[in-house]
């Protein structure tokens, strides 16, 4: 056999084999470009305003600089439990459970801090030792109330009415805590610098969560009040009687949170001034809307 004849049978075993023959019924399919995701961009501002009113406004919004963007925030489910394996239903001890797990078990821990939302998770920056962990913990005197929701601390603010002395449940032994500690998920932290450029990011809205945590547990432990997106410090200047929400009348003796009684007084002394409620009616409603507001951050 010629040479020419073998380079042809070499190159033919080269070729690919031929497709199959296509069914008469089957319809190809043309196969689609993946689609590039849309990139966030900030709005483009044309120039400073130029008709109006000028406004001087004040904000308590401050910079927050994340050093390390290459980490991840790792995110566990958190259970608590009691000694006999019952759940704990009884709200508002979270967070000194795990407080009391991050001071008695802290090499366990791998010695790093958490940020806990005071409910079912807590957030650490990088992993623990294990994807599941277990703890026993003892708190002597501990206070519970049905109306607290783990996000609020009342300590060091004063019981004196037999109303709220009823809202407090006030069980003077030890218990026995058992918490289970297991792994759900890990956020990049890249997601938040990302965001702020502009970019398209999966998981931005879970590391500013974190973050918002973080703030709020640093309130929590300097005894601050928290209500839904608020603080409130136990000093005796954020406090003021209840008779200046009815203009001096009936001297009852509440104390409000000055920021409600704004918002009160905006709402209903409007209503006085145009001749639509009594003077009673004005007070019965302010107290309506203090219950109202505190009662659903404590549920």
């Amino acid at each position: 056999m010629s040479s020419s004849g073998l380079n042809g049978r070499e190159n033919e075993d080269s070729l690919p084999p031929p497709p199959p023959v296509i069914p008469s019924d089957v319809v190809p399919v043309k196969v689609e470009p993946e689609k590039k995701k849309v990139l966030r961009l900030p709005i483009a501002r044309h120039g400073l305003a130029s008709k109006g009113t000028k406004l001087l406004l004040q904000t308590n919004h401050f910079r927050v600089n994340v050093g390390n963007t290459d980490g991840h925030f790792f995110q566990y489910s958190v259970s608590l439990s009691y000694e006999d394996g019952r759940p704990v239903e009884g709200k508002g001890v979270g967070r000194k459970v795990l407080e009391k797990v991050h001071e008695t078990y802290d090499s366990e821990l791998n010695g790093k801090d958490f940020a806990y939302d005071g409910e079912k998770t807590l957030f650490t920056l990088g992993s623990l030792a294990r994807n599941h962990l277990e703890f026993t913990v003892v708190l002597e005197d501990v206070v519970s109330t049905s109306r607290n929701n783990g996000n609020v601390s009342l300590d060091g603010i004063e019981e004196s009415s037999e109303s709220d002395k009823k809202r407090m449940r006030r069980q003077n032994r030890a218990k026995t805590f058992k918490v289970e500690i297991s792994f759900a998920s890990k956020i990049p932290l890249q997601a938040i610098v990302n965001a702020l450029r502009g970019q398209d990011s999966d998981n931005y809205q879970e590391a500013i969560r974190v973050l918002d945590i973080i703030l709020r547990q640093h309130a929590a432990k300097q005894g601050c009040l928290l209500v839904r997106q608020s603080f409130f410090h136990n000093d005796p200047k954020n406090f003021t009687d209840g008779e200046a929400l009815v203009m001096g009348y009936d001297d009852m003796g509440y104390k409000l949170w000055k920021p409600y009684l704004r918002a009160v007084m905006e709402r209903d002394m409007k209503f006085v001034s145009e001749g639509n409620k009594s003077k009673a009616e004005v007070l019965a409603t302010s107290l309506q809307l203090m219950e109202a507001c505190f009662l659903d951050s404590f549920k």
